[in-house]
């Protein structure tokens, strides 16, 4: 007599599937992966992949997961295509209940708010979160009218876009009208923030969530492109972001129950407010250095929740996490002694390191470890490798050693 068949879990995008999947493997579940990139091979003998289709809707969703005789979906946003399918994996949870088979994810309300930046943007405002002000625009017209009323710089930002796309840093009013002339309406026209932008990235379980160290990812600029600043976690907030933060995530959390993986874009103005950027039902850029910083990484810790395990300890530093853009193909010579050097060079299931011409590498250092050998490594990164300036990058370390160095005061 045969035993009983393995969970089989489908997981609905590539994003950093090779750290997801090993999770589910160890829990004995059968796994498929569904995505655009080709993944054959990649993932091992045993992960089923599969193709999603570049459009989804409930009925064809439901169809995929007939088709693969799913249990239990995972949404895994995170690779370009997949940032508006929140909402449809929303859907389908509901319609899954009382059927055996559940999607692991956030309800629609939720999914809703992380994928559509006009409705953050109101919410937001009715519920009392620190956002820049802003005006939400149905035409061209309305775009020119909230321009005179804020002033510039401005930042107009399609209501649902992907992350790479959809929003525009306007200087002056020369380059408003080319970037009406190519919007999909409505969107929201904010002034633009001056001060320094961080990310936090939280797992959510009803009841509980878990939070990873605020990263710091660098002074805020015309290209709206973070990916490409040195980035560092841990990074300390100001008391006062500090605070404001927390009763956002609080709110958040009681109010609209997220269930998984999530993460809020923030930036701190140079009176030291805290103002919210934008808020993702996914786990995103930063996770490299959340895995760097603390031990535990995001994807692996997601996976753990999906067949239902519990939420791990809250994940704390005990490294600074040093990201740095890097020329793609590069190679970087051998890390300091004391420190680990991990490249991130890009593979089929996760293109995002090699986006937008820029790969990334994370350099972990020890609470404890001089800075001086670092910084000089730094300093001596062949000129072009890098691509920021040595000392943006020293600045970053020296930010990440002390906020790791106030939390370990805290903890003592």
């Amino acid at each position: 007599m045969g035993g009983m068949r393995a969970t089989r879990v489908v997981v609905l995008g590539e994003f950093r599937a090779d750290r997801l999947v090993p999770g589910l493997r160890r829990a004995g579940a059968e796994v498929v992966v569904l995505g655009f990139a080709e993944l054959d091979g990649f993932l091992g003998p045993d992960v089923v992949c599969g193709g999603l289709p570049a459009t989804l809707s409930e009925p064809v969703l439901l169809r995929l997961l007939d088709r693969h005789d799913a249990d239990v979906a995972v949404p895994n946003p995170g690779c370009p295509g997949q940032e508006q399918f929140l909402p449809v994996y929303a859907r389908v949870r509901s319609l899954l209940r009382g059927t055996g088979r559940r999607l692991h994810g956030h309800a629609e309300e939720f999914a809703t708010l992380a994928s559509d930046k006009v409705t953050l943007h109101r919410t937001a405002e009715r519920r009392g979160w620190p956002v820049p002000r802003g005006v939400v625009c149905a035409r061209p017209e309305a775009v020119r009218a909230a321009a005179r009323e804020l002033g510039f710089p401005l930042l107009v930002k399609e209501a649902r876009s992907e992350f790479h796309a959809g929003r525009h840093h306007v200087r002056d009013e020369t380059r408003l009208g080319p970037v009406c002339g190519g919007m999909t309406y409505p969107v929201l026209v904010q002034r633009a923030v001056t001060g320094e932008e961080f990310a936090v990235e939280l797992l959510s379980l009803p009841g509980r969530t878990v939070a990873w160290p605020v990263a710091s990812l660098g002074r805020l600029d015309g290209d709206c492109a973070p990916g490409r600043r040195v980035r560092v976690a841990p990074a300390a907030l100001p008391a006062r972001a500090r605070t404001e933060l927390s009763a956002v995530l609080g709110d958040i959390v009681a109010t609209y129950e997220p269930c998984g993986p999530w993460q809020m874009d923030l930036a701190v103005d140079d009176e030291g407010g805290l103002r919210v950027i934008e808020l993702n039902g996914r786990l995103g850029g930063v996770s490299n250095m959340s895995r760097a910083a603390t031990g535990l990484d995001p994807h692996a810790a997601y996976a753990g929740t999906v067949l239902g395990g519990g939420l791990p300890r809250h994940p704390e530093a005990h490294r600074v996490a040093l990201e740095l853009p890097v020329r793609p193909g590069a190679v970087l010579p051998p890390a300091p002694p004391g420190t680990e050097l991990t490249p991130y060079p890009g593979n089929p299931g996760n293109p995002g390191p090699a986006h937008g011409g820029v790969q990334r590498a994370v350099l972990g250092v020890p609470a404890g470890l001089p800075t001086e050998p670092v910084g000089d490594w730094l300093r001596a990164l062949p000129p072009g490798v890098p691509l920021n300036s040595p000392d943006e990058a020293v600045t970053q370390l020296i930010r990440g050693v002390r906020a790791l160095q106030a939390v370990r005061r805290a903890g003592s």
